[in-house]
């Protein structure tokens, strides 16, 4: 059997499936223009990233006690709280979503799955992302490495 790989295709396809979310078999992701990918994608692949590590740590596991209570693979976990660009298994996030008692389609957009056609989510993955950074003080080392490096950016 042939993949219908059109564009046109794609979309009805994707315009038939629930208002929210894209999925077509994975061909949304493959069709898309790499810098279109790119500038869509990253911001929910890092908010994916943080919310796995901040429920880890919330609960208080190492990454081997969580991949071990959610029954994955930990150089898969390890891949997803450290690679922005790692895309993960499916049964992975399943496995995820079911742990972490989260809807498991949104998480599989969140995963970079699932194409969010919603602005809304889309957003609230970005401010996710930005405000799941710790604000920390910088220790003297990083302030010293900071100040000289802010000081050769600003030479003639």
């Amino acid at each position: 059997m042939k993949m219908n790989r059109d564009q046109a295709w794609v979309q009805k396809k994707a315009q038939q499936e629930d208002g929210c979310f894209v999925s077509v078999g994975g061909l949304v992701n493959a069709l898309e223009k790499p810098a279109q990918a790119a500038a869509s994608v990253t911001p929910i692949k890092v908010a994916f990233a943080r919310f796995v590590q901040l429920a880890r740590r919330e609960r208080k596991l190492y990454l081997e006690q969580f991949a071990a209570k959610v029954d994955i693979d930990l150089v898969e976990l390890m891949n997803i709280e450290k690679d922005e660009r790692y895309i993960p298994a499916l049964r992975t996030v399943h496995q995820i979503a079911k742990f972490l008692k989260v809807p498991e389609q949104k998480l599989m957009a969140l995963a970079g799955l699932l194409k969010a056609k919603d602005a809304t989510f889309q957003t609230a993955a970005l401010k996710f992302a930005a405000r799941s950074e710790s604000v920390e003080k910088l220790s003297e080392e990083e302030h010293a490495a900071l100040e000289e490096y802010i000081n050769f950016l600003c030479e003639p």
